[in-house]
């Protein structure tokens, strides 16, 4: 499964890193609004996306206007109502981002992961480090570790420092 690049967004005025203002942190997804292209109307309904949701129905009003009034060939009309729903494709998980900056959360940090929980797992494990906390969770374990004072050997053709190979 290939890694997703999701943003945090914190409060701005934030300034205790505890259990209620880690509630407060929003994680969206970087890239694609798939579910957008196929149901806008819910999408932009679940996400509160309101001004989203009038420039969208507005978009979809005009492309019915112009199909009706225009006599366009049907492949323009076609591409008309598709339109409004890339659009969506393309910039929802930015509407959301602009949303969350009105409501005064600011980007703090890009994490990636396999899944949102990923991700959220590893800015929190971050985030409670940062915080200066003993009781960090550690990250997850690397997929391979040298012993202890051993030189990487890059795929086994060059040679270690001081001569052995």
């Amino acid at each position: 499964m290939p890694m997703k690049l999701f943003t945090a967004h914190e409060p701005k005025l934030a300034r205790t890193r505890d259990e209620r203002s880690a509630e407060k942190i929003v994680f969206v997804k970087d890239g694609f609004a798939w579910l957008a292209l196929f149901i806008p109307l819910l999408w932009l309904l679940w996400h509160r996306l309101w001004l989203g949701l009038l420039i969208y129905v507005l978009a979809v009003c005009a492309a019915v206007g112009l199909v009706y009034f225009g006599k366009l060939p049907p492949n323009i009309q076609n591409l008309l109502f598709v339109l409004p729903n890339v659009w969506l494709l393309l910039e929802g998980n930015d509407l959301r981002r602009r949303k969350l900056a009105r409501r005064g959360l600011v980007q703090t940090a890009a994490v990636m992961g396999r899944s949102r929980e990923e991700a959220e797992q590893r800015f929190f494990a971050a985030w409670v480090r940062a915080s200066g906390s003993q009781s960090a969770p550690s990250g997850p374990a690397p997929a391979y570790s040298l012993p202890r004072g051993e030189e990487p050997n890059v795929l086994g053709v060059f040679p270690r420092p001081g001569g052995a190979s």
